[in-house]
């Protein structure tokens, strides 16, 4: 249990007995805590931090207990007797971003730490717990700090011919930092895969099998099998986990509604979003019914989605009901639909699914690659400040826009002023409280 605040010590000195005098920073001690009557709790652990030398800056104690539930809640009864309250959720990083003891973009990172649920999701968090997108943003500011400083000069000299602080000099200098700033608005896109996961569409016919791959995927009953057509109405979604050559891949999974002409109002909505779902996704997994293909149908369902832009396995199901002319005949139909790969399933004997799950991994590095070093942007609002700083930068650079020095130095300082919610230094408390609102308690 962790206590920080100016009355740390006083708490530390009412349930474990030690004393302002007898702490030894940072070395820890055995100690009995105590509740409010003096009775004994626990034999404990207790660390001691002197502020500023400590995670939020402040004097915070540390106290490692027996893992007993009831211990534990008697313990927090005690501290919160002796003075304390129950920290808010992310209060520790917050103290420690106000206090300037981490970056906001550090603390950002930390939440992402613990919710890093693969390899590049982990590699990013740890990336920016090191500083690096900070760095970057402050290369960025300093420059556009650099240009508004030297833009001054050019007004205040406006009389003199200084090659250095002209305004085709100038405008020069911030293309490239624009360009900078566009390759961060770009990488947000893959930010989020790495942190949510790659957007997979399972789509077919009904009873086609959707439903009993999707299962025997997630290697649980996650969606209703039935012999009834049309029984998932909806899209259902879930996350996995593989293993892909560099490290584990996750992705959202959309079991959808079977694609049929004639079906009912209800059913009709969720073709609606079957298909929606397949336009959003990276991946489209296309089931064909081994036993029955159908394939005019699946191909005039798959003339409604632009694969373009994605990538595309095709999996025959039901190979466990067919002959080896009856594969053949049917791979022989399901190649004259636009799909390069097909792969054959059956989902009740579990044959073929770890040959699906290793080409999704394959397929999912071309959504995840990134350059050693690369900063990547993945909360929302850190892509919302660059769109309005490149907003401001551009109109600096047209000449519609920055006709004058005294025009592109607004522009630049505005644009500068934008990049605020990446460094955390211009936020207010409360804005600042929001971002921390949904870490947990003991961060």
């Amino acid at each position: 249990m962790r206590v920080s605040g100016e009355a740390t010590f006083e708490i530390a000195e009412k349930i474990a007995g030690v004393s302002r005098a007898e702490i030894d920073e940072r070395k820890a001690k055995r100690v009995w805590l105590k509740d409010a009557e003096g009775h004994r709790l626990d034999d404990a652990v207790m660390i001691p931090f002197v502020g500023p030398r400590s995670f939020t800056g402040e004097d915070v104690v540390e106290f490692f207990l027996h893992g007993s539930p009831i211990i534990a809640q008697k313990t927090l009864d005690s501290i919160f007797a002796a003075g304390a309250r129950m920290a808010l959720p992310g209060e520790f990083s917050f103290r420690a971003v106000k206090n300037g003891k981490m970056m906001l973009s550090q603390a950002e990172a930390v939440k992402e730490l613990i919710a890093a649920e693969n390899d590049f999701a982990l590699s990013l968090a740890l990336e920016k717990l090191s500083g690096s997108q900070h760095e970057l943003i402050e290369k960025i500011r300093t420059e556009l700090m650099q240009l508004v400083t030297l833009s001054e000069v050019g007004i205040d000299f406006s009389d003199q011919d200084i090659d250095e602080v002209s305004l085709p000099r100038l405008k020069g200098r911030l293309r490239s930092v624009v360009a900078m700033l566009g390759d961060l608005h770009g990488s947000f896109d893959r930010g989020k895969r790495f942190l949510d996961g790659i957007p997979v569409s399972v789509f077919g016919l009904p009873n086609a099998g959707k439903s009993s791959f999707f299962n025997a995927l997630l290697g649980e009953d996650r969606s209703i099998v039935s012999d009834v057509a049309g029984t998932t109405r909806d899209v259902i979604r879930e996350k996995l986990n593989l293993k892909g050559e560099n490290g584990y891949v996750t992705f959202r999974l959309s079991d959808t509604a079977g694609l049929r002409k004639g079906a009912d109002a209800v059913e009709e909505i969720g073709i609606e979003r079957t298909l929606k779902a397949a336009n959003e996704s990276d991946l489209v997994l296309i089931i064909v019914d081994g036993v029955d293909p159908q394939i005019d149908q699946v191909r005039a369902f798959l003339d409604q989605i632009d694969l373009s832009r994605k990538s595309v396995l095709g999996v025959v199901t039901k190979l466990d009901l067919l002959s080896d002319e009856q594969k053949a005949r049917v791979f022989a139909q399901v190649k004259t639909l636009p799909v390069s790969s097909w792969k054959g399933i059956s989902s009740i004997r579990l044959t073929g699914i770890h040959e699906i799950a290793s080409e999704m991994a394959l397929v999912a590095e071309r959504y995840l690659s990134r350059k050693p070093g690369e900063v990547v942007l993945t909360q929302f609002e850190h892509v919302q400040a660059v769109t309005r700083a490149l907003e401001c930068l551009n109109r600096a650079l047209s000449d519609e826009g920055a006709i004058d020095l005294v025009l592109f130095a607004t522009d630049v300082r505005h644009g500068m002023n934008e990049l605020g919610p990446l460094i955390g230094e211009t936020l207010p408390d409360d804005v600042l409280g929001k971002i921390f609102s949904d870490f947990c308690i003991g961060k």
